[in-house]
C-alpha cells in the first residue's frame, strides 16, 4: 500500500514540506504538472497535495482518481493564490450529495 505523500506547486509554496519527509515537486509553471500526473496518479503516493494553480492546470485529469482511495488529491493554498478552490470543491461535493446547492447564511451577530 502506498504510504508516501507528494506535494506539487511552485518552489516557494512547497519548499517547507521537504523537511517533513514529503516528496516535493517544485515547478516553474503549473502546466508542468500535467507531465508529472501519470506518476502522481499511479498509486505510488497515498496523498497528493497540489497548490491551487496546479489544480487548475491539471483540470480534468484529477477526475480519473476521484473515485479511488489512492491517491487522495487535496488542494492547498500557494503563495499568492487567490483562494477559493477548496471551497468550490466542498460546494460541489455538497451539491452531489444533496442534489442541490446549499446556501449558507451567516447569522447576524
Amino acid at each position: 500500500m502506498a504510504e508516501k505523500i507528494a506535494v506539487v506547486g511552485d518552489t516557494t509554496s512547497v519548499a517547507g514540506f521537504r523537511p517533513l519527509g514529503f516528496t516535493v515537486h517544485g515547478l516553474t509553471d503549473p502546466a508542468e504538472a500535467r507531465d508529472l500526473w501519470p506518476e502522481l496518479a499511479s498509486g505510488k503516493y497515498a496523498v497528493v497535495l497540489v497548490t491551487e494553480p496546479v489544480w487548475e492546470a491539471l483540470g480534468e485529469l484529477t477526475s480519473e482518481v476521484a473515485e479511488r482511495a489512492v491517491p487522495a488529491v487535496t488542494v492547498i493554498p500557494g503563495v499568492g493564490s487567490r483562494g477559493g478552490v477548496g471551497q468550490e470543491k466542498i460546494d460541489r461535493a455538497i451539491e452531489r450529495a444533496l442534489g442541490t446547492t446549499a446556501l449558507i447564511r451567516e447569522e447576524d451577530e
